[in-house]
């Protein structure tokens, strides 16, 4: 599968995502997220210290990263689609 834009190109990528269509698909990816929280009480968030993606459990009060082992709260795991 080939994207349909030169993401080395920068007038390129702007182009493409003030599209309707990347916002269209921007915005479904947030429905499914918000999904997911909602029927899996699960959280998608980035590692604060890596940027590795985490699925977390909401009533967790503390998140630990697989990748790099940093523990914090969740503020410090920042979602993945805000």
């Amino acid at each position: 599968m080939s994207f349909p834009i030169d993401l080395n190109n920068e007038k390129e990528v702007s182009n493409y995502r003030a599209s309707d269509k990347y916002k269209k698909l921007d915005s479904e990816q947030g429905e499914l997220q918000q999904l997911v929280i909602k029927l899996a009480k699960i959280n998608i968030v980035t590692c604060g210290n890596c940027g590795t993606t985490i699925l977390h459990k909401i009533e967790n009060p503390e998140i630990t990263c697989v990748d790099c082992g940093f523990e914090s709260e969740p503020c410090d795991f920042p979602d993945l689609n805000y």
